[in-house]
C-alpha cells in the first residue's frame, strides 16, 4: 500500500510491525502493519491511537462464509463476531465490535466507484487460523448470515470505540473456507486473482479514508 503514497518515510520498523508516513491525494496517511492475531494488532492499535490516530480502516485479507463471493471480491464490515482472544480482557462479552457507519459508508461509495463486487456484512474474528479436537464453528457463522473469517477487525473496532476513535475495514477474499478445508491443496493465499485484489484493496481503502471528514465523527 505504500506505493501509492507520496513522500513516503518508513518511519518505524520492528519485528512485524512496519510503519509508514507520506500523503495520498495531498492528504497525510499513515499505513501500518499489525501482524497475525488479534494479541499483536492490538499492541499496534493502542499505540497507533498513542501517537495521534483518529481514523483507522484495516485492509487485509479474509475467508469467505458466502459462495457467492470467492477471489476478487471484497467484504466491507459493519460488524464482528468476538472470538479473538483478547477484547474478552478489555471489555465484558455483551459489548459490541462495531464499525463507525460513516467510514462504512464511504468504503462502500468508493468500492462502487472503482466497480468492484463487495457485501457489506459481520466478520467473525478467530483467536485460532488452524482448528484442534473442538473443529470449528463455520458451519455455524453461515447459517447466522456472518459473511467472513478473519483474526483481527474485532480488536480494532473495540478498541476503537473505548479510545473515542473511529473505524471500518475492507478485507479481500482469498478464498471460500469451505472449498479450501475440502481442498487437497490447501491455503493458497498468493494467487494472481488475490495479489491483485491486495492492490485494489489498498487504492479502494485510501480512497476512502480521505473522504471521512474527522470533524463530523
Amino acid at each position: 500500500m505504500s506505493s501509492f503514497l507520496e513522500g513516503v518515510v518508513c518511519i518505524g520498523q520492528n519485528r512485524e510491525y512496519i510503519t509508514y508516513n507520506g500523503t495520498y491525494k495531498g492528504v497525510p496517511v499513515t499505513i501500518a502493519s499489525h501482524g497475525v492475531g488479534g494479541g499483536g494488532a492490538s499492541m499496534a492499535f493502542e499505540e497507533l491511537i498513542t501517537a495521534g490516530g483518529k481514523i483507522f480502516i484495516r485492509a487485509g485479507t479474509c475467508g469467505s462464509l458466502d459462495p457467492d463471493y470467492r477471489e476478487g471480491s471484497f467484504m466491507i464490515v459493519n460488524g464482528a463476531v468476538r472470538r479473538d482472544g483478547v477484547t474478552d480482557n478489555l471489555v465484558n462479552r455483551e459489548y459490541p465490535a462495531v464499525a463507525h457507519h460513516r467510514i462504512v459508508a464511504s468504503l462502500e461509495d468508493t468500492a462502487r466507484e472503482h466497480n468492484v463486487k463487495y457485501k457489506v456484512g459481520f466478520t467473525v474474528s478467530e483467536g485460532c487460523f488452524y482448528s484442534g479436537p473442538l473443529g470449528d464453528m463455520n458451519a455455524f457463522w453461515q447459517k447466522a448470515n456472518v459473511a467472513s473469517i478473519e483474526m483481527e477487525v474485532s480488536v480494532l473496532f473495540v478498541i476503537a470505540s473505548i479510545r473515542k476513535v473511529h473505524a471500518g475495514a475492507i478485507l479481500n477474499v482469498d478464498n471460500y473456507i469451505f472449498e479450501r478445508l475440502e481442498s487437497t491443496e490447501g491455503y493458497k493465499p498468493h494467487k494472481e486473482v488475490v495479489i491483485q485484489g491486495n492492490k485494489k484493496m489498498g487504492e479502494i481503502a485510501l480512497d476512502a479514508i480521505i473522504k471521512v471528514d474527522v470533524a463530523k465523527l
